[in-house]
């Protein structure tokens, strides 16, 4: 079982200070100062465990002041180290201390000690001697204040790679997209524009949210979504509340903001009267975002064709990328990560990929679904096999209705050879 990641609560004190004590006199272990640890968690100060089972295995806590904050302890149980335990309770810490204003987190460890390797990890550097190791957090106070006005998120790197498949898609938006933006010097150099709008359209299901999302944890970006029903919900006009929106976002260092139904507010305005206003308010914003390093823009949309031209027009999006169905590469990818954590046996998932064309990643973790249902309920009732069969996949998904039909696969192919530009 993976252990648990979550906040210290002062129910927690007592597991935590058997802990701390069980560690002491280790020799590759900083003591940890019970009596300050208890006094710190007592008055509120941060922490962090990991639970495995009903045991507390590691607990980080720090002390905050003003935009600094020290780690005063790294604890992690001899029998659950190396497994990457530090790493996951430091990154949730920094998370908390970031919400509370913090810019600077410090540690102070001799060499070996364990906690180290998790310093490293997250990003401290250290000093000399005593190791002091000392990070300097990308995003200062006030742009944190900003970011939690707009719902942002701070998201991880390992998002990426849970991106199932989709292999073309990757291929582009990490080359075209991360790549020129995490390294803006060598793009420079060899007369790259990294991209500072990008527009996603694709059937419903496909993962354009999530490419979005991963695109801001692979740059280390905060991740902001503006969405249409929340810009309409304020005292003023949608379009008011836009440029407001988007005034504020481009105080920030770095940022991903994403939009996503963007044929909502950006709907052709011949069609839609109703969107003059934002759609004379996003040309005039966009241009602020291509003007601004450190800034990114990505819209989705289902159906492009519903933009309003004035809006796809090169200049406006530097890139525009379709992500399609997953194709039957994609989908077998999908099923072998779906049906692993599973009790299944002797699946032909080729065969099942095959039979699920249109499928979305949705799609298949309800066809997945219905089968275990179907052999629990099978268990339950004392018959065998007591696992997931081929046949409960193929029942469940002749269940389970594609999300794209042949119909919107017809419109997405013609609309990809019509508007792509990558």
């Amino acid at each position: 079982m993976t252990p648990i990641i979550r906040d210290l609560l002062l129910t927690d004190l007592g597991p935590a200070v058997r802990l701390l004590e069980e560690c002491r006199g280790l020799p590759d272990t900083k003591p940890a100062d019970v009596v300050q640890f208890v006094n710190d968690v007592s008055s509120g100060a941060p922490g962090v465990v990991a639970i495995d089972g009903d045991r507390i295995v590691g607990v980080v806590q720090a002390r905050a002041v003003g935009d600094e904050a020290w780690i005063n302890v790294v604890m992690i149980d001899p029998q659950c180290r190396r497994q990457g335990l530090g790493s996951a309770m430091l990154q949730r810490l920094e998370d908390k201390l970031l919400h509370q204003g913090v810019r600077k987190i410090s540690a102070l460890l001799s060499s070996s000690q364990a906690g180290e390797t998790a310093l490293i990890n997250r990003g401290f550097t250290s000093t000399h001697g005593l190791v002091l190791y000392e990070k300097l957090e990308p995003i200062a106070p006030t742009s944190m204040r900003i970011i939690d006005t707009y719902g942002g998120e701070l998201l991880s790197e390992s998002l990426w790679d849970s991106v199932s498949g989709m292999r073309e898609e990757k291929q582009i938006i990490a080359g075209r997209v991360v790549a020129p933006l995490a390294d803006l010097e060598t793009a420079s150099r060899v007369g790259v524009k990294a991209p500072a709008t990008v527009l996603l359209f694709g059937p419903p299901g496909t993962g354009k949210t999530t490419f979005a999302k991963a695109i801001a944890g692979r740059l280390r970006w905060p991740f902001i979504e503006l969405l249409p029903s929340k810009l309409e919900s304020g005292d003023g006009s949608m379009s008011a509340e836009l440029r407001a929106a988007m005034n504020d976002l481009l105080q920030l260092d770095h940022v991903v903001v994403f939009i996503d139904e963007f044929d909502e507010i950006a709907s052709a305005r011949e069609q839609n009267p109703s969107t003059k206003g934002v759609v004379n308010e996003l040309l005039k914003m966009i241009p602020a975002f291509r003007s601004t390093t450190g800034h990114l823009l990505v819209c989705a949309t289902n159906f492009i064709a519903d933009i309003d031209s004035a809006v796809l027009r090169p200049g406006r999006f530097d890139l525009v990328i379709p992500i399609g169905p997953p194709d039957l590469s994609a989908r077998l990818a999908h099923w072998q990560s779906t049906l692993e954590p599973l009790d299944q046996r002797d699946t032909n998932i080729e065969k099942i990929a095959k039979m699920t064309e249109g499928y979305t990643p949705g799609d298949i973790e309800l066809a997945a679904q219905r089968a275990a249902a179907a052999a629990f309920d099978r268990i339950r009732e004392g018959m065998t096999p007591a696992h997931i069969t081929t046949e409960d996949l193929e029942s469940a998904i002749a269940r389970t209705r594609a999300s794209v039909t042949a119909d919107i696969r017809q419109r997405f192919a013609e609309e990809a050879e019509r508007f792509a530009r990558v």
